[in-house]
């Protein structure tokens, strides 16, 4: 499972992928304090 964790000033989100290409795709959409692992 991919795993896009993003950092707000107050608020953690978490987005959870199951395919790779999906989850590069979607981290491009996010300026910054983004972060994607891979977890199993």
């Amino acid at each position: 499972m991919w795993v896009i964790t993003v950092f707000e000033k107050k608020n953690i989100r978490i987005f959870e992928y199951a395919d790779k290409d999906e989850a590069i795709k979607a981290m491009a959409g996010f300026d910054r304090n983004a972060v994607l692992t891979y977890t199993k």
